[in-house]
């Protein structure tokens, strides 16, 4: 397996980061995690700007982990992309489709064909890829309720053989199921508390590539201490497992 982080950032940008974007090469299937700001322009810079990509999965609606996504089909159609793109988004498929008709941007117009999935479908279309529902957006159930939206609050990590994507979580333990005998976990190591953070030594992942920005609690920790397996997310860089 071959990954390259795109975009490392947080929510707030950054002049020298990218937003949320992973892009994975398994067994000949080609990925593309999350897709924040400027994701069209990595898939340039890595020549994967036409047919090579297969699927691009959304963890959830937060726009640092999204706001590409239209720009990214654009560029696909306007490179005349001929193969069929599978998109599985979190929640609210037809809306989402909406919002694409909202900006002009019609498939029946395009050479190519976009289907979109919602999430509970990737395992079946993709079954080299696991997913599990995370606690990431739980903090909104209060406002949903009170504006009576349908927001479903849906945010989720992946597992793809012995790796794994956390994408955005509030704590370390609602990835719990699919951590036993990875050999490498990208998480979010800015939303969780660096207790939750630490509790991942117990798993004893050969690396936990600490992505999406640090807290200030877990950046003094790693000033003051042995990183280990904690590795600071570099983007642009391909790792292999």
């Amino acid at each position: 397996m071959e990954f390259t982080i795109f975009g490392s950032g947080s929510g707030l940008p950054v002049l020298d980061k990218g937003l949320s974007s992973i892009y994975v090469n398994y067994q000949g299937k080609k990925l593309l995690f999350d897709c924040g700001e400027g994701s069209s322009y990595h898939l340039l810079r890595h020549e994967l700007c036409q047919n090579e990509i297969d699927a691009i999965i959304i963890s959830h609606y937060h726009p640092d982990h999204v706001s590409g996504l239209l720009m990214l089909i654009q560029m696909f159609y306007l490179k005349k992309r001929s193969k069929e793109l599978q998109v599985f988004l979190p929640e609210r498929v037809a809306d989402f489709e909406a919002i694409l008709q909202f900006h002009y941007t019609f498939k029946q117009r395009w050479p190519f064909e976009l289907i979109l999935h919602p999430m509970e479908e990737l395992p079946r279309v993709c079954p080299q890829v696991k997913i599990l529902q995370t606690d990431h957006l739980e903090g909104y159930q209060d406002i949903v309720k009170e504006l009576d939206l349908p927001n479903q609050m849906k945010s989720w990590a992946f597992r793809v053989d012995n790796w794994a994507y956390s994408s955005d979580i509030e704590t370390t333990d609602c990835l719990a199921p699919i951590l036993p005998n990875l050999d490498t976990l990208v998480v979010d190591a800015l939303h969780p508390e660096l207790e939750q953070i630490l509790k991942l030594k117990e798993y004893r992942i050969r690396q936990v590539i600490l992505n999406h920005g640090l807290s200030p609690a877990l950046d003094e920790w790693l000033k003051n201490h042995e990183n280990g397996n904690f590795i600071v997310a570099e983007e642009n860089v391909p790792y292999h497992i």
